[in-house]
């Protein structure tokens, strides 16, 4: 229907062309003959008109061929491109106040879905612009490796021991990376917290490439507990800065533990290495399972994901003990099978 209506659009178009250059050219042969047969004398009248006569009429011939060179395939396609980057290039779009542009942006979405309704108050589209729309343009994380391992704590029998190392790449958007790093331990988290180190690392490409630098030490339980921000201000036009956060901890045995991004990231890994004979819960909490991968043996489990993850997605997972009967029969912890000391645990649950 749109293409039978664009069609006569143009053939109406074309026949009020045709009309201006036949009236145009009509114009100029009446001028002509009236000049020639009156021969009028300039200052007079006559002339006036005959000279005004001749303008208008050779004006409405060449807008006639002007209006023809522009319906060409050619001109058309050349003004076409022209209004696009009039249009959509983004010298225009700086002009434009946010709200403008987003109400563009949900217009062009509308259009593309085919959906008039998308951005009613109740819907997905509201809700990714209060709180995931921001995202698009924050910071990022980028190759997040961890390595946990747990071991039986000596001081505490009821404690997992763990020794903590996270390595990433902070990723820069609008020329600066994430303001700072932050530690915050949820109640009862941890059972004691004996040290954090966290240090940065100057890209390969930057003048200190490889020099590394403490930014944030501590031995202080209490102070660890209550959680703390390091500025990065120093490093902000530093992209693809890595920062290194190594920790030691003591965590109660049969309870949760967890892994939550703060900022967007892109790609995840973790290496988890517990006692041999307990066993393993692991939950993931990603949007995309399917590009994920786990390599589980006993005592050991890595995750690797090869996606984005938004902030609070992540990954959850319980270590239970092994109960021993003697020094040389052990059984798996609840929800496993009984096995001996040593053996390969296949209770892990597949991930969804």
């Amino acid at each position: 229907m749109e293409a039978i209506d664009s069609k006569k659009t143009k053939q109406i178009i074309s026949l009020s062309t045709i009309l201006i250059m036949f009236v145009g050219i009509i114009g100029v042969l009446a001028a002509a003959y009236y000049s020639e047969v009156r021969a009028p004398s300039p200052g007079s009248v006559a002339y006036a008109f005959t000279a005004g006569l001749t303008t208008l009429s050779v004006a409405l011939v060449g807008f006639a061929i002007f209006s023809f060179a522009l319906d060409t395939k050619n001109w058309r396609d050349y003004f076409s491109d022209r209004i696009k980057e009039i249009v959509i290039d983004s010298n225009y779009l700086k002009m434009l106040d946010a709200e403008t542009l987003k109400s563009l942006q949900i217009n062009v979405l509308k259009a593309q879905f085919n959906n008039p309704r998308i951005d009613k108050e109740d819907g997905f589209l509201s809700y990714f612009h209060q709180n995931l729309h921001r995202y698009i343009s924050e910071p990022y994380r980028e190759d997040v490796s961890t390595e946990v391992l747990m071991r039986d704590s000596v001081t505490s029998p009821d404690c997992y021991e763990v020794t903590d190392k996270v390595i990433y790449v902070c990723r820069s958007s609008s020329n600066k990376i994430q303001p700072a790093i932050n530690w915050c331990a949820d109640a009862d988290e941890f059972h004691e917290i004996s040290s954090m180190t966290i240090s940065v690392q100057y890209p390969g490409n930057h003048s200190q490439k490889g020099k590394t630098e403490v930014v944030k030490k501590s031995n202080d339980n209490a102070e660890l507990q209550k959680g703390f921000t390091v500025s990065l201000e120093k490093y902000e036009s530093i992209d693809n800065l890595v920062v290194i956060v190594e920790s030691t901890y003591l965590v109660k045995k049969g309870k949760f533990q967890y892994w939550q991004m703060a900022h967007p990231t892109r790609n995840f890994d973790i290496t988890i290495t517990y006692p041999p004979g307990a066993t393993i819960q692991f939950k993931t909490l990603v949007l995309e399972d399917v590009v994920s991968q786990i390599t589980h043996e006993d005592g050991y489990l890595k995750f690797k994901y090869d996606s984005w993850l938004l902030p609070q997605s992540g990954i959850a997972w319980l270590i239970t003990p092994a109960v021993c009967v003697s020094k040389s029969v052990c059984f798996g912890g609840a929800g496993g099978n009984a096995q001996p000391n040593g053996a390969e645990d296949a209770s892990l649950p597949t991930s969804s």
